[in-house]
Formats: structure tokens, C-alpha cells, sequence
């Protein structure tokens, strides 16, 4: 049960100073989508909010956050009930999805967004976070996001925070879509100060005092507030009005407010451990006792949270904290003026410790600040793989920038480190000139017996393994067998933690080369390497890539198991300050999983963090791959303009960037022509099926059978029906062997498509119903609704104990089925089955063998049943194919059923 008095705004408090300058500020912008408000407890950001909203007529929902609701789950159902406390439409499908924890929290979001996209409102309507410093949890900082990138316009959201919040700020930022309101905003004016002064803090200054208070602090009341309380047991002050007086007069900015008045008001023991900790980005009592020596941190730390001595708690533990930026910089400002040799001591055990504690990243930003290059190489040098292999290629990259070419020599391991970073930041054309100078360098200190020489050994393994990556971009992939089967060999005969990154090279060849059951068995080596070598982004792509192969294979259950699980994994070692790791695969599989599920709101939530790879730039194979997908799903909702426009522009990259994927993708054309044919554009269908079937083109078999497939829908299209099933029939053989179960599903509804067009229905009964069994085993719904009408009167036929009521029902609502249509539509919706004469007709024998083929009996059973030699049986069998003008047993029983002969 909601606790509903978080919904309600707190009261007006009329004693409270007005900020009208700043209410402006939160009137209504057009392309707004949040406003944040962000400054340390008491500069009045809840009062602020509350007077906007009590002077002005506004629709709004109001969050007042607390330490429990740092739980996802949680967190939403309070999101969603505050908005269903004002608007009846929301919640029916986003709290059906929250509830269930099988499901992804942005599914839930999602459907969330649908539902607010439902509220018609001329008029803005705020949703209001208030305290969202409480929140921590990196799964809600990152659902928030997505439900910020896709507000409709109706909808803005205000945020209030102690802390600067974890979401994306300055990505919006540029996209003009945020405002924000800071501590130097809520400043306070002169006539704001004497309120606050006289009235709120009930000081009774001059307004001499005041002008003069406002003028050190700049109005910041933070500033203000931390110097009346700096008053306190001060013995020289006679009242807060003489403090004020004695002020320096000449400095105006915030800093030496800070340095002057309230830094060296404070006891000594505050104050060296105010500079001490200067140098800090982030504090805890554990670094801060290896910095200064000492044991007794924590006291300190909680004391200066207790006096709000500008420190911000990072945590609800009160473990880490961090300095006000500002404030911090004055402090560090001071002790290098003083005390330059002591604060790079300080740096130097708070490096030290970090790197003990395994924050690198805060580590190296030390060391960065101490402008020790030579340190940083050597950190580089022990740490920078796993950083690497963490997703943090890009970091990497500008660290090592700060290291020269000469430096680099000395270290062949930090070349291969920039190696590295360069190829999973995909520029993988920049590595080549790298590696010629990695190899000449490690030939020379082999020749020289350098004493690193062995070391140098072990990197021409890594350099075979990306050099197999540069041939895989080059469709080189005999040369990338080779060269990663030679790295294997290398690693049975070594410790070198690269197995993962090369069975991933391995599942790529076998991908690329259609053998799905190799590439799998290559991709479960590789996550389970991954795992014990802590490589999370080979990992992420080889789940991604195994989920793919596993929904062409039809396990989509267990293609989503195996990507829920992983990326749990994975996000248990992730640094929550990071951006969450994905991986365009994963994603992509997972939303056609959902989607052939029909929970298409599901399959939208993993298609939207990709959208921005398009914007802002990514690799062609990734580029290509989003664009199918998202043109897959525009299929299945009948957006069929949208999905060609996609489809042409990854037919366009595909084109113009062939030679440098690692992967072929998958048929792209052949979902342009589905496309076509729903839009009625047949010409443009047949004028592709005569280009597939000129061409000479080398394609894997799962693009070849989706190809194959959707020639047979175009021959369908042209009433070509005996054709199609030919050409199904041949597929089918293929599919069948392979497993590609989802390629079989089509087959089948393909098949009893047109078979209902021969008038054949026992035959368009049993294809729907061989589809049916199998889609049942999944749950796939969407493969028969993307057929159109058709299915809708074929699925009434379906008729097998194999297949679960629940999932008939399930696909009789996706296809709009009622209890009265499967009464009516088996009488009137198939077409009445009539029956041809053969010209000449079948001998009793010959019909008695036609009854036993039929039931699947092989010739030499035939002969045993009818107690006929095998090669009468054979002339029987030639003679029945002669009259009935079939070539295969298939088209046998086929033409057979036409007749009524079975």
C-alpha cells in the first residue's frame, strides 16, 4: 500500500522569503522537458517549488522521496501513483508490467510514457521529485533517463536535490531540453538577504551589514547561514552585526568568503583536516586516515556533516561524502599557496590507497592533478587491461594521452594497451601502424635478450588475436581462423587471460559462415572465460551475439534467461558512477524476442537506448543492425513507411561499408520486399526476386532461407501457390536440419497459406498446425499476426493436443479471434474444397501405396505391407507420380489431396 501523503506538496509557509525572480524561471518553456534544482540542504529549493506552485493555477503530481524508495520497484510504483492520484488513465498496463518481476523495469517505464502520452492537457503538467538526493540506485538513475528522453511534450519534470543528480544532464544540455537552477541562483538579493536576516535568521542587522554580508557571500545563503553559525562560541564577537564588520571588505568571490571568515573561524583541529583533505574528490573515513595518518576520520567527517560545513553525504550510510566543489577548491587553493610539499604527500598516499582499494579511476585523476606521468604509465601498465575490458576504452585512450611516444617505447605493453582501446572504441584502421611498431620494437628486445623479453613474447599472442579481428573486418575469414586457432594454441601453454576475447573471435567466424551450432558453443566458451578473467564487455557482446543465434534457434526463453543473467552479472561489478554497459546485440535480440512474444511495449524499452547510437555515431555493423531492428518493429505495427526508410539506410550503409564488417547482417532487402508487399507495391517485390535470383552473391544459409521464404511470399502474392510450396518444401529440408526454428514457423504458416489458396484444407490444417506447435513452445505470437488476415482464418483450423489452451487464447486476442468467429469462419471464411478428376485414374494398388505414403512408410515398409518386391513398388510409385504429375513425394500427396484422393 502507497503511502499517499507523499503526494501532497507541503504547505505554504508565508513567513518564507518570496522568490518571484525565480518562480519566473519555472514558468512554462516551450521544448522543456526538467528543470533541476540543485543546491545543499537549506538554500530553500522545497520552498521554492512550494510557492511556484501555490502562486499560480498549474496541474501537478508531487513525489517527496525518501531513504526506502531507493528500491526500482518501489521507486516506481510511487512514480506512477502519485500520476494515477491525478489522472485516471495512467497505470493499468505500466503497474501490470512493474509487478511482474520477470519483466524489465523499462518495459514498465515504457509503458508509462504510452500511458502520460494518452492525457490531453492544453496546459503543461509538472511531475515533481522532490529530495531526489535520496535516490542512489543506478537502475533508477538510469530509468529516469529513459523516462526523461521520452516525456511527450505535455509533461515536464522538476527535480529538487542536495547533489547534483546521476542522470545525463549535459547530453540534454546541448539538446536544450533541461533547466537549471543552481546555489548561485538562489543567491539572495539584497532584499531577499534582509528578509532572511532580520526576519527568517532573526539577527536584526543594519542594512549597512547586510549590503556588506550579501557582498562577501555574493547572496549565496548557504554561505550566509555557515557564517552566522561560524558566530557561535566565538569570544571576539560581541553580536552577529560585529562579525559582519570585520569582514576584509575587498574580495567579492564566494572562495575567499569561505577562506577568510568561515575556514579561519573554525577550531584548529577543523581546520587542518578541512586542508589536509583538500586534494579529496571523494572523501571517506578509511582514505582520509591513509592520507593523514591517523584513525580518527570518521569523527570528523560526521562532525563536519552535522555543522553542514559544506559536505555532502554520497550515500544514505553517511560512508563517502564530497566537498563542495567551490569550497573544495578554495581549501586546495590555500594549501598550495602554504603548503606545496605537504599536498603532494597527501596526493601521494591518497593515490597510493586508491590504487590498493581498486579506484582507479579517482587514482588516476590524482594523478593527473600531480602531473606524475611517469607513475601514471606504471598504473597503466598493471591496471589499464582490466579498465579496458570494464568498458572504459575511452578513458583510457585520453590517459594514455598524457603519456609521450617515448614513454609508450619503454612500455610495449602500454602500446598494446592503446591498441586495444583504439579497437573497442572502433577504430580499428588507427591500430595497424601501432602494431607494425609494436612487433618491431618486441623483435628487437627478443634479439637483444632484453630482460623483458619474455613478456614480449606473450604480446605477439594478443597482437595475432587483434590482427585476426582486422581480417575478420576485411571478410578475410580463413586468415582470421587461422590466426585466432594459433592464438589458442598459445593459450593452452599459458596463464594470459585472453581466452574469452578469442572464443568470442570464434563464434564470430562461425556466425559469419552460418554454423550457428559451432558459433554457440564458441559463445558459451567465451562468457564462461569472460567470467573468470572479469572481461565484462566480451562477456556482454558474446551474450549478445549467443542471444541472437538462440532466437533464430528458437529457444527464446532461454536467449533471454542467458542476457537477464549476464548483464546482472555484470552490472553487480559495474561502477554505479559509470554509464550502464550494453551492447547492441543483446539489446537487438532481446527486443525481437519480445517482440515475437507481442510484448512489443517491452521489445520499444530495449530498441530506445539504441536510438542515440544513431545519433551521435557508431560502427556500420551496429549502425545496421539497430536499423533492421527497428524496421522489424515498425513491420509488425504496420508502420511500413517507416520501417522501408530505415531499411534503405542500412541498405546504404551496408553498400558503402561491406568490406569493414565483421558480420554479415541479416537479410535487410528481404524485409524491404515484406514491406512492399503489405503496401501493395508488388512490382517493387518481383523486380527484387528477379535480382536474388540473378545474382552470384556468397550469403550464410539463415540470410539464404530468408530469402527463400519471402521469394515464396511473392509468389504467393502472384498466385503462384504450387510454386511457393515448392520452394517452401526445399527450405523446410534446410531448416529442419539446422534448427532454425523460427524460419520453420514461417515455413509452416507459409505453406498453409497456400495451401487454403489450393482449396487444400486438410493440408493448410496440418502446416498451421505443425506452426502452431512450434510457436507454442515460445510463446511466439507476432510470426502469425505479421502475416496478415490470412492466418486469422487459418489459426481456427489448428487443431493439436500439443498445443497449450493458454496459448490458443493467447493468439486468438492477438488476432482478434472470438469463440463466434471459429463457429463462423470454419463454415464461411476457407475456401470449399472441390475436388479435380484425373485423366486417367489410379489402379487399386496404386491407391493402396498412394494410403501408405501417405502415412510416411518407406518403400521398403510398403513392400513388406503389401507383400510387393521393392522395385514393383518403385514401378507403382513412378506410374502414380506420372498421373497425378508430381516429381516428389511432397507434391505427390500434395496433388493428391487436390483430387481427393486422400
Amino acid at each position: 500500500m502507497l503511502l499517499k501523503t507523499k503526494f501532497l506538496a507541503p504547505a505554504y509557509n508565508p513567513k518564507s522569503v518570496e522568490r518571484n525572480r525565480l518562480i519566473s524561471r519555472l514558468e512554462n518553456r516551450h521544448g522543456r522537458k526538467l528543470t533541476t534544482i540543485v543546491a545543499p540542504a537549506g538554500y530553500g529549493k522545497t520552498t521554492l517549488v512550494t510557492q511556484w506552485i501555490h502562486s499560480q493555477e498549474i496541474t501537478y503530481s508531487w513525489l517527496s522521496l525518501d531513504e526506502p524508495d531507493n528500491e526500482s520497484r518501489r521507486f516506481w510504483q510511487y512514480i506512477i501513483g502519485t500520476l494515477a492520484n491525478s489522472f485516471d488513465s495512467i497505470g493499468v498496463e505500466s503497474l501490470k508490467l512493474l509487478n511482474d518481476n520477470q519483466t524489465p523495469i523499462e518495459a514498465a517505464v515504457t509503458a508509462l510514457v504510452n500511458e502520460i502520452c494518452s492525457i490531453t492537457s492544453s496546459s503543461p503538467i509538472y511531475l515533481i521529485l522532490d529530495d531526489y538526493h535520496r535516490i542512489t540506485n543506478t537502475e533508477i538513475h538510469q530509468s529516469i533517463t529513459f523516462l526523461i528522453d521520452y516525456l511527450p511534450q505535455n509533461i515536464q519534470m522538476v527535480i529538487t536535490s542536495r547533489v547534483e543528480p546521476a542522470l545525463p544532464i549535459a547530453r540534454w544540455r546541448v539538446r536544450n531540453i533541461v533547466d537549471e537552477i543552481h546555489a548561485h541562483d538562489l543567491a539572495f538579493s539584497i532584499d531577499e538577504s534582509r528578509l532572511f536576516f532580520n526576519e527568517y535568521m532573526s539577527l536584526n542587522l543594519s542594512d549597512e551589514d547586510i549590503a556588506l554580508a550579501r557582498e562577501k557571500s555574493e547572496g549565496w545563503v548557504a554561505a550566509m547561514q555557515l557564517a552566522a553559525i561560524s558566530t557561535q562560541g566565538n569570544p571576539t564577537a560581541a553580536s552577529s552585526s560585529d562579525v559582519f564588520s570585520h569582514y576584509s571588505g575587498e574580495h567579492k568571490l564566494i572562495s575567499d568568503y569561505v577562506l577568510s571568515e568561515i575556514l579561519d573561524s573554525q577550531p584548529d583541529n577543523i581546520k587542518s583536516f578541512l586542508l589536509e583533505t583538500s586534494c579529496l574528490i571523494r572523501l571517506n573515513a578509511q582514505l582520509c586516515d591513509a592520507l593523514r595518518q591517523s584513525n580518527d576520520s570518521q569523527s570528523y567527517l560526521e562532525e563536519l556533516n552535522r555543522i553542514n560545513l559544506f559536505i555532502i553525504p554520497l550515500d544514505t550510510q553517511n560512508n563517502w561524502f564530497r566537498y563542495h566543489d567551490l569550497f573544495r577548491e578554495s581549501l586546495l587553493q590555500r594549501l598550495k599557496q602554504n603548503n606545496p610539499k605537504d599536498l603532494v604527500l597527501f596526493q601521494e598516499r591518497a593515490i597510493n590507497w586508491l590504487l590498493q582499494q581498486g579506484q582507479l579511476h579517482e587514482a588516476i585523476n590524482q594523478l593527473i592533478q600531480l602531473k606524475d606521468w611517469s607513475w601514471l604509465a606504471r598504473a597503466l601498465e598493471v591496471h589499464g587491461n582490466n579498465l579496458i575490458h570494464e568498458g572504459y576504452h575511452l578513458p583510457v585512450l585520453e590517459w594514455l594521452s598524457y603519456i609521450t611516444d617515448d614513454t609508450l617505447d619503454e612500455h610495449p605493453r602500454l602500446i598494446m594497451l592503446k591498441v586495444w582501446a583504439l579497437f573497442f572504441s572502433n577504430k580499428i584502421e588507427t591500430t595497424l601502424p601501432l602494431l607494425d611498431r609494436l612487433e618491431d620494437i618486441l623483435d628487437k628486445r627478443v634479439c637483444d635478450s632484453h630482460p623483458e623479453a619474455q613478456d614480449a613474447l606473450a604480446l605477439h599472442s594478443e597482437i595475432s588475436l587483434i590482427r585476426s579481428y582486422l581480417a575478420r573486418s576485411q571478410s578475410d575469414l580463413a586468415s582470421a581462423t587461422d590466426l585466432t586457432q594459433q592464438v589458442l594454441d598459445d593459450l593452452d601453454n599459458s596463464n594470459m587471460p585472453l581466452k574469452s576475447v578469442t572464443y568470442y573471435g570464434l563464434g564470430m567466424d562461425c556466425f559469419a559462415q552460418g554454423d550457428l551450432s559451432s558459433a554457440r558453443s564458441a559463445l558459451q566458451a567465451s562468457i564462461e572465460y569472460g567470467k573468470n578473467e572479469k572481461r565484462f564487455t566480451t562477456v556482454l557482446s558474446s551474450t549478445g551475439l549467443l542471444g541472437w543465434i538462440l532466437y533464430y534457434l528458437g529457444e527464446l526463453d532461454l536467449a533471454r534467461e542467458i542476457c537477464t543473467s549476464n548483464q546482472s552479472w555484470i552490472d553487480g561489478y559495474h561502477d554505479p558512477s559509470q554509464p550502464k554497459l550494453i551492447s547492441c546485440w543483446q539489446n537487438c535480440a532481446l527486443a525481437q524476442i519480445y517482440r515475437e512474444k507481442n510484448q512489443l511495449t517491452t521489445a520499444e524499452s530495449y530498441i530506445n537506448p539504441l536510438l542515440n547510437h544513431l545519433e551521435v555515431g557508431t560502427e556500420p555493423g551496429q549502425h545496421i543492425l539497430i536499423q533492421y531492428v527497428r524496421a522489424y518493429m515498425a513491420f509488425s505495427v504496420g508502420d511500413y513507411k517507416s520501417a522501408i526508410t530505415w531499411l534503405d539506410d542500412a541498405i546504404n550503409v551496408y553498400e558503402h561499408k561491406q568490406d569493414s564488417l565483421m558480420f554479415e547482417p541479416p537479410s535487410l532487402d528481404a524485409l524491404r520486399t515484406r514491406c512492399y508487399l503489405a503496401l501493395g507495391e508488388n512490382i517493387k517485390a518481383e523486380h527484387w526476386v528477379k535480382t536474388v535470383e540473378k545474382a552470384a552473391v556468397s550469403i550464410s544459409q539463415v540470410n539464404k532461407e530468408q530469402q527463400d521464404i519471402t521469394v515464396a511470399r511473392v509468389l504467393i502474392s502472384q498466385a503462384h501457390y504450387q510454386k511457393a510450396i515448392t520452394k517452401l518444401t526445399a527450405v523446410c529440408e534446410e531448416a529442419t536440419k539446422d534448427h532454425h526454428i523460427k524460419h520453420l514457423i514461417e515455413l509452416w504458416i507459409l505453406q498453409a497459406i497456400a495451401y487454403s489458396k489450393l482449396n487444400n484444407i486438410e493440408q493448410s490444417r496440418d502446416a498451421i498446425t505443425e506452426a502452431m506447435i512450434l510457436a507454442s513452445k515460445e510463446g511466439i505470437i507476432k510470426a502469425f499476426c505479421d502475416e496478415g488476415s490470412l492466418v486469422r482464418d487459418l489459426v481456427i483450423l489448428g487443431n493439436s493436443v500439443s498445443i497449450p489452451d493458454s496459448y490458443k487464447n493467447e493468439l486468438n486476442a492477438a488476432l482478434n479471434i472470438s469463440t463466434q468467429d471459429k463457429e463462423v469462419k470454419l463454415v464461411e471464411t476457407l475456401p470449399t474444397k472441390t475436388t479435380a478428376t484425373l485423366q486417367e485414374p489410379l489402379s487399386q494398388r496404386e491407391q493402396e501405396v498412394l494410403t501408405l505414403i501417405n502415412e510416411g512408410l518407406a518403400n521398403k515398409v510398403i513392400a513388406s505391407q503389401l507383400f510387393l518386391a521393392p522395385a514393383t513398388v518403385k514401378a507403382h510409385i513412378r506410374n502414380i507420380y506420372g498421373k497425378i504429375g508430381a516429381k516428389s513425394r511432397t507434391e505427390a500427396l500434395a496433388k493428391a489431396r487436390e483430387y481427393g484422393l486422400l
